[in-house]
């Protein structure tokens, strides 16, 4: 698995979004990238996210898994 630093991984993200074309997907990217920036984010709110993005597109969760695990 690819190491990433925390500014890596937010770059790497960023850059995944940029190349999503389903645009219910790309949302549900965006928002978790805002919300994972957040000082006093809850893992309920990333995990809810995470929920919706797997359900949308199973692929791209496990496409932005390392970017989340760095």
């Amino acid at each position: 698995m690819t190491h990433f630093s925390e500014d890596e991984a937010m770059d790497a993200l960023s850059s995944y979004v940029k190349d999503v074309t389903d645009q219910e997907v790309k949302v549900l990217l965006l928002k978790l990238k805002n919300e994972i920036r957040k000082e006093d984010v809850t893992w309920e709110q990333i995990r809810e996210i995470l929920a919706e993005i797997k359900s949308k597109d199973g692929s791209a969760l496990k496409d932005i898994i390392p970017f989340l695990v760095y």
